[in-house]
């Protein structure tokens, strides 16, 4: 029923982030993307997360027209996705420097999976995890109720790339508190 990759929400986001859209629209992109969902248990998830101000709810007779909440809390994936894919590089540097910061963040290995929930493309450059990192990140992902498929191995970058993650913490950081006014915009160089 759902894709191993992305869990119900982020497909509804994904396909709400295009344009807003009824609940049989949201419902035929779903069901073009292999999700089918009764059409009243999609009502309920949807209004559910209209409760939760992820959506907007408006009443466009004879229909519900759902949209992306302004206000919504982008999660720490999309945050770490939208620092990374603003920097230079190539798709795989961005890649391996978004794998890195989740690295750190969580203390594991981590899957092509969490780097594709950063909305980042490009391949991961690092060693393969072993059996056993794989086996503790896998365990722990599935605890918090994520479907790993077991065709993704992790990775486990070994480049110093501590200079990029302090870099993407502290946009995050900056973005999070809204405190783009207290940051200085350019650095100057002398001349």
């Amino acid at each position: 029923m759902f894709s191993p990759e992305k869990d119900l929400r982020d497909l509804v986001l994904e396909v709400l982030k295009k344009d807003p859209a009824s609940i049989s629209g949201v419902s035929r992109e779903l069901a073009s993307r292999g999700v089918k969902m009764h059409r009243l248990e999609l009502t309920g998830y949807l209004k559910a997360l209209a409760d939760l101000d992820i959506l907007k709810e408006k009443d466009i007779k004879p229909a519900k027209v759902f949209s992306l909440s302004g206000g919504r809390d982008r999660s720490l994936y999309e945050m770490i996705g939208g620092c990374v894919n603003a920097m230079p590089g190539t798709a795989t540097e961005r890649a391996t420097i978004a794998a890195y910061c989740l690295q750190r963040l969580f203390k594991r290995a981590v899957f092509d999976m969490e780097v594709r929930r950063c909305g980042v493309d490009g391949i991961v450059e690092g060693r393969r995890a072993t059996p056993d990192e794989r086996a503790d990140a896998k365990s722990l992902l599935t605890r918090l109720g994520y479907k790993v498929p077991n065709s993704d191995i992790p990775t486990i970058v070994e480049a110093d790339l501590e200079p990029l993650f302090v870099r993407v913490l502290a946009d995050i950081a900056v973005d999070r508190f809204g405190l783009r006014s207290h940051a200085k915009e350019t650095v100057q160089t002398k001349l």
